[in-house]
């Protein structure tokens, strides 16, 4: 792998919501910026975009190291290494989570440079040691990656995410299916109950501020009642932060389901917000035009 790499939004349209789009960025750089200070390299990686395509939704990216005491790029062989190891990283992180949809790795073992890992399923990838170890103690990673699968599975107009060389040859693909299993912080499956953890954003329908009562929000589409477990949101509320309908909060949503044997599936029973990312206000979505 070099410096560079492609980003590209499968859409039968020639636009995008220009929050969808920005925040994607926002998350995908937040995972390269942590994977160039898990690699202890002590440089600075600059993320270059160059110019974006007409009619295309293929974000070429490039990244730079740079020499911050004279401001100024290098392109050396410790970068391309650099470089190549972050992009490595950035694609192996995805293909991880994709392999164990949301669940935990049931057993791992060294073998040669890389690990051996099993899923739920008794399916077996082969993963580097680097690339497990992030995804395991970096949670600013594991949050990103969730946030950005979030932010791009409430875009009804793209269809899959695929991220490739700059020649275009494909390091990896993720359809549109795939999204929300790939929000999923964590899934534990206990008896006949199910805890899912998931990056959400919640459209707000009706507030309340006495603790021990429920907001009301609009998830993917329907309507639910949560209850907001974030001690750190409660003080935003208590000094005066104001909210309006149809503002969106990104969160992390718990959701408690029960096994209904009746139609042989879990049942959503209870919802609660554990953590409030963001507070995103209520205003018209601008639309990035492509053609």
């Amino acid at each position: 792998m070099d410096t560079d790499f492609k980003i590209k939004y499968d859409g039968e349209q020639h636009q995008i919501e220009a929050n969808v789009f920005i925040n994607h960025l926002i998350h995908t750089i937040s995972i390269i910026q942590e994977l160039n200070r898990e690699l202890n390299t002590g440089r600075k990686i600059d993320v270059k975009i160059k110019a974006l395509e007409k009619g295309s939704f293929l974000i070429h990216i490039q990244l730079i190291e740079t020499a911050v005491e004279h401001l100024k790029n290098l392109l050396t062989k410790d970068n391309i290494e650099t470089a190549g190891a972050i992009i490595g990283g950035l694609v192996g992180l995805i293909e991880l989570k994709k392999f164990l949809k949301g669940r935990k790795i049931k057993s791992k073992k060294e073998q040669n440079d890389k690990i051996r890992i099993e899923n739920e399923y008794g399916d077996i990838i082969m993963i580097e040691n680097f690339v497990l170890h992030v995804y395991e103690h970096n949670m600013v990673v594991k949050d990103a990656l969730s946030n950005s699968f979030e932010t791009l599975d409430n875009d009804a107009s793209i269809t899959a995410l695929e991220i490739t060389d700059k020649k275009e040859q494909t390091y990896i693909r993720v359809e549109k299916a795939e999204f929300d299993m790939l929000s999923l912080k964590s899934e534990e499956l206990l008896d006949d109950e199910k805890i899912i953890i998931q990056s959400a954003n919640l459209n707000i329908v009706r507030v309340s501020f006495d603790q021990n009562l429920k907001w009301e929000f609009y998830f993917k589409g329907n309507k639910i009642t949560a209850k907001l477990d974030d001690p750190h949101f409660q003080e935003r509320i208590d000094k005066g932060e104001s909210f309006a309908k149809g503002d969106v909060l990104e969160v992390e949503l718990e959701t408690k389901q029960k096994f209904d044997a009746t139609v042989n599936t879990f049942i959503n029973k209870s919802y609660k917000v554990i953590k409030i990312i963001r507070h995103i206000k209520r205003e018209k979505p601008p639309q990035l035009d492509f053609s």
